[in-house]
């Protein structure tokens, strides 16, 4: 009769508190690069509104019909008025 040998096998025991671990870490870094990239593009809408409105502004300077002036200069103020507080409230829920 051939001996049979026998070899025990350990259960696989997963290490919760590393795996846990390691979810954490990732989680903060794609929380860390999702906040850059939204950092990046609020600045990329102040940029491409600061341009619409001072489009506006040099519009109202030229314009020859005072109420013209002041629906062009209106509505620069306006966008920029909601953009600012839009663009500081998105700020301030990345930085919580």
């Amino acid at each position: 009769i051939m001996a049979q040998t026998s070899s025990k096998q350990t259960p696989f025991i997963p290490d919760l508190e590393a795996a846990g671990e390691r979810v954490r870490e990732a989680n903060d870094r794609f929380g860390e690069a999702t906040r850059k990239v939204t950092g990046a593009y609020l600045e990329g809408v102040e940029r491409y509104v600061a341009g619409i409105t001072q489009f506006e502004r040099k519009l109202a300077e030229q314009a020859q019909v005072e109420a013209v002036a002041s629906v062009f200069n209106a509505h620069a103020a306006l966008t920029d008025g909601v953009t600012k507080a839009s663009v500081s409230a998105a700020r301030e829920l990345l930085a919580h």
